[in-house]
């Protein structure tokens, strides 16, 4: 394993030009980029995953976009004498589905852990993986993309690998 970094800010790019940049620029350095763009605009889940062992207990925390389906009292009106139109809530129930991002924190036995920490993000345009193993050595990986109107935005792109200490 080798010591190595690139940091790569880039500002009023496309999409692809951005991670284009980002893969020549890998690919000089001889790092490896394996981030594809299909997965990095809609990933197959949308989710964040990370734990840290402190003392012998993995701390973990987790979050994801979820489909909750919710109960509200239905919304019904009326036209008064005078013209107006008059709102008011039934006692009748209906259902309506939200989108959240809903977080879980547990802690379990570290003595199974492949790591001492860890993180695996990816949601649309935004993604990191961070490895740190009990020996020291670490990787990590983040790139972001936003956009500033329908066509170009401003991305950011690191990744670092050390060895052991």
């Amino acid at each position: 394993m080798a010591n190595y970094n690139i940091e790569i800010e880039r500002n009023n790019v496309t999409l692809a030009q951005f991670l284009r940049y980002v893969r020549q620029q890998c690919e000089r350095k001889g790092i490896d980029f394996g981030i594809e763009r299909e997965t990095f605009e809609k990933p197959l889940s949308e989710s964040s995953y990370r734990y840290t062992v402190i003392n012998g207990e993995k701390k973990c925390h987790s979050e994801e976009y979820r489909v909750v389906t919710h109960l509200r009292r239905k919304l019904a009106s009326y036209e008064t004498q005078k013209g107006f139109i008059h709102y008011y809530y039934t006692d009748e129930l209906e259902e309506y589905q939200k989108t959240e991002l809903c977080h879980y924190d547990w802690t379990e036995p570290g003595t199974n852990a492949p790591c001492r920490a860890e993180t695996c993000k990816t949601f649309a345009y935004d993604y990191q993986t961070y490895i740190l193993n009990f020996d020291g050595s670490m990787f990590n990986e983040i790139c972001e993309f936003t956009f500033d109107d329908e066509k170009t935005g401003h991305g950011y792109y690191y990744q670092t690998n050390r060895d052991s200490e």
